[in-house]
């Protein structure tokens, strides 16, 4: 297993050397901080039946601590050149599966789906996610997560920080919206700590937080929901889509996808807005449409 690595001097020699720029449209902020990476991979737990999925190797600093604690690790990389650097930089770590390509190049936006052959590949255990999120993309990434299969026992994830105050927002609150619901629904979030800008390079402009998603024990959707996960996701976003629109408008319009609506979700029921309904409620909703179609 590869020791400590080498300075950052090191790797921008590198990155010169293949022409490399970063890029802010990919988020391409580099964290520096190697006691940040390694709490990071202490926040997972990962052990030796874990797989872990990290989604933005970059220069494999955390891929270097992942691989010293899980049994298999999942690295995926959109840029050829990082990804380079990063494999011949950890050419000791003999558990890491290194995928190629962007995270959501699959169809109309969805996973890779080299991460789920992967995933699979690697075989059955824990899944945990660990990844330094690029910012334009960690709200529909997140969203991925629930199609996941299974379903992550767990997910350690570097955020912009009001993503991960919308994330972990409870219903009614001013952040709390579709996201929230969605990704409430199968885990508990919370933020376990801020990261300033002055440990990444390049500095982005915003202060960073470790989000914090573990699977729920009861409630929700689980992984016997199987495909239905993607249903739910779609069913969320038509509910929320029209922010401060009433239930009575947008609820039936989202359920004409699945069936519709189940006589128990009377006018009375759909006076309010989505964003006062919580998600096992929703949740519930959910699979009453799916009962009322016979699909359930």
């Amino acid at each position: 297993m590869s020791g400590e690595r080498d300075s950052f001097a090191h790797y921008l020699a590198r990155m010169e050397a293949l022409g490399f720029r970063p890029s802010s449209v990919l988020g391409q902020n580099f964290l520096l901080d190697p006691t940040l990476h390694r709490w990071l991979a202490e926040r997972a737990a990962p052990t030796a039946a874990s797989t872990v999925l990290e989604i933005g190797v970059g220069l494999g600093f955390l891929t270097r601590e992942l691989a010293a604690r899980a049994g298999r690790v999942v690295a995926v990389e959109i840029d050829d050149r990082l990804l380079q650097i990063a494999q011949q930089e950890l050419t000791d770590c003999r558990n890491v599966q290194w995928v190629a390509g962007d995270a959501l190049g699959g169809p109309g936006g969805s996973l890779l789906p080299a991460i789920p052959a992967a995933l699979a590949a690697a075989g059955a255990g824990e899944l945990l996610v660990v990844a330094n999120l690029p910012y334009s993309v960690s709200g529909p990434l997140l969203a991925e997560l629930m199609a996941l299969d299974p379903l992550p026992a767990r997910a350690v994830l570097l955020v912009q920080k009001e993503m991960a105050q919308r994330v972990a927002a409870p219903c009614g609150h001013a952040d709390y919206g579709g996201l929230s619901a969605l990704v409430q629904a199968a885990f508990t979030a919370r933020s376990l700590r801020d990261v300033s800008p002055q440990v990444f390079r390049p500095r982005p402009k915003v202060t960073s937080s470790v989000l914090l998603l573990e699977r729920r024990a009861s409630g929700g959707v689980t992984d016997r929901d199987g495909a239905g996960r993607r249903e739910f996701a779609r069913f969320v976003r038509q509910l929320f889509q029209q922010r401060r629109k009433v239930l009575r408008t947008t609820l039936p319009r989202a359920a004409e996808a699945i069936g519709a609506l189940p006589p128990e979700l009377s006018a009375e029921r759909l006076a309010g807005r989505a964003e006062q309904v919580d998600p096992d409620t929703l949740v519930a909703w959910w699979r009453g449409c799916r009962r009322v179609a016979g699909s359930a």
